[in-house]
């Protein structure tokens, strides 16, 4: 199967990037000019990867490497360009998975290609891109024990109502655990738990805002996934559930079985609908603490 690289640089260098990526057998390059037009061929999801150089006609190719954190984290990039590293800062990389490589170097053209296909297949192999601080975040997780809290009706009667308001086949909450995300009630589908691999949400915690999937199947992070396809799924919307420390440890989300998006309006009641799940748990959390410290003073 042929994978394609975005490849981002002006126009007088463009071409000998793109020749670099295809001397790699099952490789293509699309080649662009401007960080404008990276953005907009980003935003259609269908790339296995970018090479950006870093001064660029509108911009830098750090404008570049922060649309695919975005839109797609878990693309992997290559910086491919005379600036030096001290001069670049590399923090703002975020989750991108990113490799510098110099143009001074005397063969850079002959190893992009081989460094290319390097970086997409270390990419294929990683399961999941999990959040910088997913230590905390799991920490703070355990804090809510949710087989000790009575939210079954709660949730039941939430997710029940987000299906109801937004016209969805499926409206569900789930918790993001270590390995898998723990389903706590689904409207619409029996669902349970889904590995970290495979739910959408593992995408959609890394994204500050609510993350929208119009049509899984022309977005190549979920497009080749078996489970989406025997479900049916075509659009995913999800919202995050941010305890007041700040941890996202948990989705509301929204499947339907038609390609769909959702306005700005849509999008933020989604998110309100999540928030409202995450002041659930903590007023059970809140409750069950209280009651385990008056019965701690009365022993």
């Amino acid at each position: 199967m042929q994978r394609t690289l975005l490849c981002v640089e002006e126009r007088s260098r463009l071409g000998a990037i793109t020749d670099a990526i295809e001397s790699e057998a099952g490789l293509a390059a699309d080649g662009v000019s401007s960080v404008d037009e990276a953005r907009a061929r980003i935003a259609d999801g269908d790339v296995a990867g970018v090479v950006t150089g870093y001064d660029l006609p509108d911009g830098t190719g750090m404008e570049v490497v922060d649309a695919i954190r975005q839109e797609a984290p878990q693309t992997p990039c290559i910086l491919f360009t005379d600036v030096p590293p001290t001069e670049i800062d590399t923090a703002s990389f975020g989750d991108v998975i990113v490799e510098y490589l110099s143009r001074d170097h005397p063969d850079a053209h002959d190893r992009l290609g081989f460094i290319a296909e390097d970086v997409l297949n270390h990419a294929a192999q990683v399961g999941f891109l999990a959040p910088d601080d997913e230590p905390e975040r799991l920490s703070a997780l355990a804090e809510y024990d949710v087989d000790t809290l009575p939210i079954e009706d709660s949730f039941d009667r939430l997710t029940d109502l987000i299906a109801s308001h937004f016209d969805a086949g499926v409206a569900f909450i789930g918790l993001i655990e270590s390995e898998e995300e723990q389903i706590l009630s689904c409207h619409g589908a029996d669902l349970d738990s889904v590995t970290r691999e495979e739910t959408m949400c593992t995408h959609s915690m890394l994204q500050e805002d609510v993350m929208v999937v119009q049509d899984v199947r022309e977005d190549k992070r979920f497009s080749e996934i078996g489970a989406y396809e025997a479900m049916g799924i075509r659009s995913y919307a999800g919202a995050n559930m941010t305890t007041p420390d700040g941890h996202v440890i948990g989705q509301v989300c929204l499947i339907d079985f038609e390609p769909r998006d959702y306005d700005a309006t849509e999008r933020g009641e989604l998110q309100d609908f999540a928030e409202t799940a995450m002041e659930i748990l903590e007023l059970r959390r809140e409750v069950r603490d209280a009651a385990a410290e008056s019965t701690e003073v009365l022993a």
